[in-house]
């Protein structure tokens, strides 16, 4: 098996990628790599157009400051609910019924109390209050409970205990929800298999950035105590590392490959390690855009003109179609942040 191109380190975990090639991150270098097979070897290589790190943030620099205190980020993330991932597989399982769905929901609580509101709001509500989860299972249906679980299952990674944050978090929450519902509405126009997966990968796409926001509320001293004063200053400098940390936030997860690509390169598929991602990462991509347009967003934005979106080309799709995808955006959203965001 081939080690890091960068600093020779093995692959973290033994990790042997399937038939599309992945990336992984260096847990010595922090580097991301690709990792392919070529016949019978695992090859590791570079991330095309992409510069090492340690040169890019050496030591001493705001960057290389923040990149030191991520492994130790990594080790305080949450833990996931064990119900988010089995209900992910039970979704792609054609012999999962909604009665088996419904028992494994009924082990949390609080996602069971969730799903039962979810299925009462205006949206999804019908002639009769059901207080009944195997009833609000059959009337929410197998897609929709799947992404309002993995949204309840990944809420949490978005609170903060720093005021000033609070804010600015529940803006970031709320862009990826609406990311991860417009990716889940594109994969279903556009008959992409496993839309509940692109819903997961919306709802994490921006991760980094959390992780980056923990670092930076957290350091009291040296380079860093300049990003808390200077909002610009830390908004450049998680722009230009959140994806490389959002890679590593996948990997401390122990997330499948999927969410480390859609993470790592939203912002220009064409980084994929592979042509196979390119269709859910155009998906990712424009749907970050379009939430965006639609004011799901965390700061004042540039110009976006969907309809010369790369993404958009890409897809395929012309003004009416991204017109019926942001039709119905705005409401169906606000109940389901309402419903799914951390009490």
């Amino acid at each position: 098996m081939s080690s890091c191109p960068y600093c020779s380190a093995p692959p973290p975990d033994n990790r042997k990628p399937g038939e599309r090639a992945e990336l992984l991150a260096c847990r010595e270098c922090l580097n991301p790599m690709v990792l392919a097979r070529e016949g019978n070897t695992i090859m590791a290589r570079p991330v095309d157009r992409t510069d090492d790190v340690r040169q890019l943030a050496p030591e001493g620099s705001i960057g290389g400051a923040m990149l030191q205190c991520l492994p130790r980020a990594l080790k305080n993330l949450p833990v996931l609910p064990e119900v988010s991932t089995r209900v992910l597989r039970m979704v792609r399982d054609p012999e999962a019924s909604m009665v088996d769905l419904a028992h494994v929901i009924r082990g949390d609580s609080v996602i069971a109390l969730k799903l039962l509101q979810l299925a009462n709001s205006p949206v999804y509500g019908g002639l009769q209050e059901i207080s009944d989860l195997d009833a609000a299972c059959a009337r929410l249906g197998m897609r929709t409970i799947s992404n309002a679980v993995q949204a309840v299952a990944n809420a949490n990674l978005f609170v903060t205990g720093v005021p000033h944050l609070r804010a600015y978090m529940k803006n970031l929450w709320r862009h990826s929800v609406a990311v991860a519902h417009c990716s889940a509405q594109l994969a279903t126009q556009l008959a992409e298999p496993h839309g509940e997966s692109l819903f997961v990968a919306g709802l994490l796409h921006d991760i980094g950035k959390v992780v980056m926001l923990d670092i930076i509320s957290s350091q009291y001293g040296g380079v860093l105590k300049d990003l808390r004063d200077s909002p610009d200053l830390a908004r450049e400098a998680i722009d230009s590392f959140h994806g490389l940390v959002g890679l590593h936030v996948v990997q401390a997860l122990g997330l499948p490959p999927e969410f480390g690509v859609m993470v790592y390169c939203h912002h220009d598929p064409e980084l994929a390690p592979d042509p196979a991602w390119l269709s859910a990462l155009h998906i990712v991509s424009l749907s970050n855009a379009v939430a965006k347009v639609e004011g799901f967003t965390v700061a004042p934005h540039e110009e976006i003109y969907l309809v010369s979106h790369p993404s958009a080309h890409f897809l395929n799709l012309d003004d009416l179609r991204l017109a019926s995808l942001r039709v119905d955006l705005a409401d169906r959203l606000e109940v389901l942040i309402d419903v799914v965001s951390p009490d």
